[in-house]
């Protein structure tokens, strides 16, 4: 499977733009410092998903290439929490319309439950070889979109340190996950194609197996020149 495939898949769906996704917009959800909005883990409505593992981090927000994170969710969480990938969802970040974007941040981890060995097919290639792509969607005003996809390998194909990038997308190894046993974390960024242009939605997928998203997006930071309701930063 080509990176070329899973661009043309997240392409098919554009026409769901028009139709109600996982999330829409809401105020308070985010945190601010200066151009950059963290989106905020105090409830479960944006990262829905269980995490597979206990919230370890030292501290509220981490820093990886001059990005600031916000990772760790309310006290009372007993795991990091995650983006609801499942079944193929799509998840839409909640901006209000018309806003501008200019980059889109992700720190993500593996799914440990999931690989080529679920199914028969994809098993030819070996249990321990992963791939999948996770994709975001700029869909504008006008009616018009641009896709941008990173391809990802998780857990049992230790790539090592490395990055990849093309047309605006990278992603990055920053080492293992704190709260993933044997498990790499990525710094997954995009960069909007036509960022002075007011934008209707931010969509994000990934591929999956058996209904199981590829990924762990845990943390999501976004950076825009405009005002988008929020809160300070409050680091503790």
């Amino acid at each position: 499977m080509s990176l070329s495939f899973f661009v043309k898949k997240i392409l098919s769906t554009a026409l769901m733009v028009l139709v109600p996704v996982a999330v829409s917009w809401a105020g308070g959800q985010w945190e601010r410092e200066g151009h950059f909005y963290f989106l905020i883990k105090n409830t479960r409505e944006s990262f829905s998903a269980r995490g597979a593992g206990a919230n370890k981090f030292p501290s509220k927000y981490v820093t990886y290439d001059g990005i600031d994170f916000l990772v760790r969710g309310a006290d009372d969480w007993k795991d990091y929490g995650r983006l609801n990938l499942e079944g193929n969802n799509l998840f839409s970040l909640p901006i209000h319309s018309g806003m501008t974007v200019e980059e889109l941040h992700f720190l993500a981890g593996g799914n440990f439950g999931n690989s080529y060995k679920q199914d028969a097919l994809l098993s030819l290639y070996g249990d321990n070889y992963y791939y999948g792509t996770i994709n975001v969607l700029f869909a504008y005003q006008d009616g018009t979109y641009k896709a941008l996809s990173v391809p990802i390998f998780w857990d049992w194909f230790h790539l090592g340190p490395g990055e990849w990038s093309r047309d605006g997308a990278k992603i990055r190894s920053i080492g293992n996950n704190p709260v993933r046993k044997n498990c790499q974390m990525y710094h997954i960024s995009f960069s909007n194609p036509q960022p002075t242009k007011p934008i209707k939605d931010i969509l994000i997928s990934d591929s999956w197996l058996g209904g199981m998203p590829f990924s762990d997006i845990f943390a999501v930071t976004l950076k825009s020149n405009d005002t988008l309701e929020s809160i300070p930063k409050t680091d503790k």
